[in-house]
């Protein structure tokens, strides 16, 4: 046994709460219905990065900070499902979305930061909401979201800010997202106001 296996044996499974098919069913369109209603704000889609049983000695790998930043996966319904273990490279994030092509900009943006100049964009299209609830089965995997890629049009660009706090397992994100049909202006870190 090597030490990988051996620190992956010593990791306990984490909780998993269980919903019946009746009550996943019922939250999901609370969720998707509040989105659909609240205009015009960016909205957060909460992405705990944290162990699970299935994937132990990934996890294990990311705490030690030699695993993947992140996961990008294709979906048969033309979703793609990004998982972020690691608040770095978002830049390959990027890279990656827009090789699948997704015209996508990705920035990380760290607690008690935000992007600056506010608002990136005058020309922002109401009502398009890319991110989602993965399904339960990727969630065996560890946290993510959903993107849905044919809600940008042509000429158009998502903006996907990645809000991060924490490290490791501990590390936990939000997503802003939001389409623009013209010019985005570059993130630059300011501190963000108490």
């Amino acid at each position: 046994m090597n030490d990988r296996d051996e620190l992956a044996g010593l990791l306990s499974p984490a909780p998993r709460p269980h919903l019946s098919p009746g009550r996943f069913l019922l939250l999901k369109e609370r969720v998707m219905s509040d989105i659909t209603t609240t205009p015009r704000r960016p909205r957060l889609v909460p992405v705990a990065v944290a162990a699970v049983a299935a994937a132990a000695a990934t996890a294990a790998a990311v705490f030690l900070g030699t695993g993947p930043a992140y996961a990008v996966t294709d979906n048969p319904d033309g979703t793609i499902t990004v998982k972020i273990y690691q608040a770095e490279d978002p830049e390959g994030l990027q890279a990656e979305l827009r090789a699948r092509g997704f015209n996508a900009i990705v920035d990380y943006v760290p607690e008690g930061k935000k992007c600056s100049p506010q608002p990136r964009s005058t020309t922002w299209v109401e009502g398009v909401r890319l991110a989602g609830p993965q399904s339960e089965a990727e969630e065996d995997g560890g946290a993510g979201f959903r993107l849905d890629p044919s809600k940008v049009g042509p000429g158009q660009v998502a903006v996907l800010e990645f809000m991060v706090k924490g490290s490791g397992l501990t590390l936990q994100a939000g997503i802003s997202d939001r389409v623009s049909a013209g010019p985005v202006a570059e993130c630059t870190l300011v501190d963000r106001a108490p």
